[in-house]
């Protein structure tokens, strides 16, 4: 067979073995080699596969899927379209861990990115301050004399002022929690617990003198009984004129002072009927029920016996002192406010004595006195605030033990010893003299704050406020 001839084997169909053609004809032109396999999908004349003759293959088959061509990149190197990267990967093939990852790399990124902008906006936050305090300006160079003063006139007293009030705010909270503290809720406890104990003493000793085998029927309940349900109504009495208590407590001892005086009356009855053991015994027992409970009260259930009304009284005070002597929103909030002012009126003043030191070759000492008073005061009104709620603390802590106290011989002394342990350990903190002191301090500091003001506009009063600009004419 010569060069470039025809091929004998494929004009006649048969191989070169004698096999039919490699090739054969379709349908649409297209020509199929016999080798083949029959499963291998067809493609229609747009590229897409469709099924054999037979139907016996799905395009959509995964296993027998046609992977589509590969796509050349711009450089010349081929990129396989069913290849995924580890970011792109599906869930299955553990794509959501790396995207996980990938995306708190991003937040890194952005967190680091964000922090950078914040700590250079922090750096250049002070510069900028300190630019406008001296009165320079950013973009022209200094400020013109007359609208700065004028400006400063107004700012200097407004500062201190607010500083001033949220001080006062402050210290006044502090110190009004301690007149109610010693005033009104320590005597007021303190009556309770003396109610509490006198009715005890009271019960032990009508048990004595009725109950006892050696003394019952024989004599009378005594003065010593008397003395213990006298003091116990006239600490009653003194607890109700406390002013701690509210309407609802107010209430709740005015039916504990009638169930005293009830228990007085049963007691009596029951000494009138001291002959007979039968009622001398029913009349102490059910005078000792009216006064105690049998069976402790139930955290549900509202008291209903004296004793057990009178310790839910003592309770509800012992909360309330305590939240007397702990730090109010209120005065953490004020205080850290007037601090936060007062660091800013002093910058303010450095400020403008430097500006007044560089623009008219003067060192204002008038502006200096006035705000020394401007920034002592909060210095005065914290230290009078932190010592009064010490000795809040201390005196909230002396008379919760008399919670614990119990009737025994003795009792009374015990008691007024906390009483005046509390009022002296208040004392120590000085509220009145520290009251003075701000009473004197707050009006000079309000003076203070006018002066700044008032020596700001004389200092302006010599220029203009306005300055008339030359216009250029052609001659």
């Amino acid at each position: 067979m010569t060069a470039g001839g025809p091929n004998p084997s494929r004009a006649t169909g048969h191989g070169r073995d004698g096999d039919p053609a490699d090739t054969a004809p379709r349908a649409d032109g297209s020509v199929r080699r016999d080798d083949e396999p029959a499963h291998t999908a067809r493609r229609d004349h747009d590229g897409r596969a469709r099924p054999d003759d037979d139907g016996t293959r799905r395009d959509d088959d995964p296993a027998h899927t046609a992977r589509p061509p590969a796509a050349t990149r711009a450089g010349g190197s081929v990129r396989r379209d069913d290849v995924t990267s580890p970011a792109t990967a599906s869930p299955r093939r553990g794509g959501g861990p790396a995207r996980a990852a990938t995306a708190l790399r991003r937040l890194g990124g952005r967190l680091r990115r964000d922090g950078g902008r914040a700590w250079r906006w922090a750096r250049r936050v002070p510069p900028a301050l300190w630019v406008r305090a001296t009165g320079r300006s950013p973009g022209a160079g200094r400020r013109p004399t007359a609208a700065f003063l004028r400006r400063r006139m107004l700012v200097l007293p407004a500062l201190a002022l607010i500083a001033l009030a949220l001080g006062a705010a402050a210290y006044n909270d502090v110190h009004r929690r301690s007149e109610e503290l010693r005033d009104r809720s320590v005597p007021a406890l303190v009556g309770l617990a003396q109610a509490r104990t006198s009715l005890g003493l009271a019960q032990t000793q009508a048990e004595l003198r009725l109950l006892n085998p050696e003394h019952a029927g024989l004599v009378e309940l005594g003065e010593t009984y008397r003395s213990h349900l006298a003091e116990a109504t006239q600490s009653l009495n003194r607890v109700a004129q406390s002013g701690a208590l509210s309407r609802a407590q107010e209430q709740e001892l005015r039916v504990v002072s009638g169930l005293v005086v009830a228990y007085g009356d049963k007691i009596a009855w029951a000494d009138r009927n001291r002959t007979s053991r039968v009622l001398r015994e029913a009349g102490v027992a059910y005078a000792a029920g009216m006064l105690r409970s049998p069976q402790p009260a139930n955290g549900d259930q509202d008291p209903t016996t004296v004793l057990d009304r009178i310790e839910d009284l003592e309770e509800q005070l012992l909360d309330e002192s305590g939240d007397l002597a702990a730090w109010s929103p209120l005065t953490q909030t004020a205080a850290a406010a007037a601090a936060l002012v007062a660091a800013l009126f002093a910058f303010t003043v450095v400020g403008t004595s430097v500006f007044l030191r560089d623009r008219l070759r003067l060192v204002s000492l008038q502006i200096l006195a006035a705000s020394v008073p401007v920034l002592l005061t909060p210095v005065l009104l914290t230290v009078g605030g932190a010592q009064e709620h010490a000795a809040q603390a201390d005196v909230h802590d002396a008379v919760a033990q008399l919670e614990y106290v119990t009737a025994v011989s003795g009792v009374g002394r015990e008691i007024e010893g906390v009483a005046a342990g509390a009022a002296a350990r208040m004392r120590s903190a000085h509220p009145d003299g520290w009251a003075l002191t701000a009473g004197v301090a707050v009006p000079v500091t309000g003076l203070g704050a006018l002066a700044c003001g008032v020596t700001l506009y004389l200092y302006a009063r010599p220029y203009p406020p306005h300055f008339a600009r030359r216009k250029d004419t052609d001659a």
